[in-house]
Parts: C-alpha cells; sequence; structure tokens
C-alpha cells in the first residue's frame, strides 16, 4: 500500500523521492536548476545565491563546495560558519548545469509561488512548500540513508552547519518506507565519497 502522507517539520514539507521528482517536472527549467541546486546542496537559500556567484568555491571533481564565511548564513547559533558542503554525484552535475546556464537571481516570494504551483499541478498538498524545504528533505534523507551508505552522522551536521543535536532533534525517525528508503539509496549516491 502506497498512501500518501503529508509530512512537514518546522513549517516545511518532506517529500519522498517520487513526490520531489513529480514536483520537478511541473517546474520550469530555471526554477527546476534552482531546486536541483537546493536540494542537492543543502545549502540555506542565502548561501545557495552566494554559491551560484562564486563558482570558483565549486570543485567538481572533488564533489564539494567550500563556503567561506562571506556566503554563510550568519546565524546566531552557528558557532563556524565556514565549511565545506559535500554533494552527491547528480549534485556535481546540478551545480555544473547552473553555472553553464546562469540562472538569476529569484525572490522567495516567486521561488514559493512557483513551488506552490508546481505542488498542486503534481497532486501535493502545498503546505509547508517553500525554498527552505529542500535542505530539510536532503538532510532527512541523508540521515535516514546513512547506516547504509556508511556515512557519519558528524559528516552530515558538518556539512549542513548544524550541530548534532538539531539533527537527533528533527530529522531522526521519519518514518519513510522501504521503497522510498531505496529512492533515498539512489539519489544520495556518491555522498562523502571522493
Amino acid at each position: 500500500m502506497n498512501e500518501k502522507r503529508d509530512l512537514v517539520r518546522k513549517g516545511s514539507r518532506i517529500l519522498v523521492p517520487s513526490e520531489y521528482r513529480a514536483l520537478k517536472e511541473e517546474l520550469n527549467s530555471d526554477y527546476k536548476m534552482i531546486v536541483e541546486g537546493l536540494i542537492n546542496t543543502g545549502a540555506r537559500v542565502v548561501e545557495f545565491w552566494a554559491i551560484v556567484k562564486h563558482p570558483e568555491w565549486f570543485s567538481p571533481g572533488r564533489r564539494i563546495i567550500d563556503l567561506p564565511k562571506m556566503g554563510a548564513a550568519k546565524k546566531k547559533k552557528m558557532k563556524d560558519t565556514d565549511r565545506t558542503i559535500k554533494l552527491t554525484v547528480n549534485g556535481v552535475y546540478a551545480m555544473q548545469n547552473i553555472y553553464n546556464n546562469g540562472i538569476k537571481y529569484k525572490s522567495r516570494s516567486s521561488i514559493n509561488q512557483a513551488l506552490k504551483r508546481a505542488a498542486i499541478r503534481a497532486g501535493i498538498n502545498p503546505v509547508g512548500m517553500n525554498e527552505k524545504a529542500f535542505r530539510k528533505i536532503l538532510i532527512s534523507w541523508l540521515v535516514e540513508v546513512r547506516k547504509d551508505r556508511g556515512i557519519d552522522s558528524l559528516d552530515i551536521t558538518s556539512s549542513m552547519g548544524h550541530s548534532e543535536d538539531t539533527m537527533m532533534e528533527h530529522y531522526l525517525g521519519m518514518g519513510f518506507t522501504r521503497d522510498e528508503h531505496n529512492d533515498m539509496l539512489e539519489f544520495t549516491k556518491g555522498w562523502g565519497e571522493q
């Protein structure tokens, strides 16, 4: 049985891979590139736009983005603001596509409106569908598959700029199905490997 589920955490929708693919199909090419960049980097939105402006931070051969303090979000809870963001195999392609096509900045409101319209067309409840969701989705998926992929939880927290407590509090035990888990394994292929 494959019942629909409305999984929202801290105001953002957590999609499973099949929902993510359906949503992406309903977006135009610019918004598709943006969500691919957001979900594959796990960067905060302000960080993502800084990364877009600085292709020199991207190392495709290493599958990483070295995010310096000047590009990192400035949040009170964050101790170290510069970090290395790990990418999946598809994350490298997503970032290369962004740099090759030179996407233009889109405001949060225009991204969120496009996401809500695309969600409705894809048959997904639009509540919680926002630009911040993609970071939460990636973290949720990485936490779900970490044991299968041999990923240390600290690698996830350092790549995302989170504390381990935050990760444990918000992203453990989401109740994904075996099929969803297997789709997440496929999506996260190559994350943290060099």
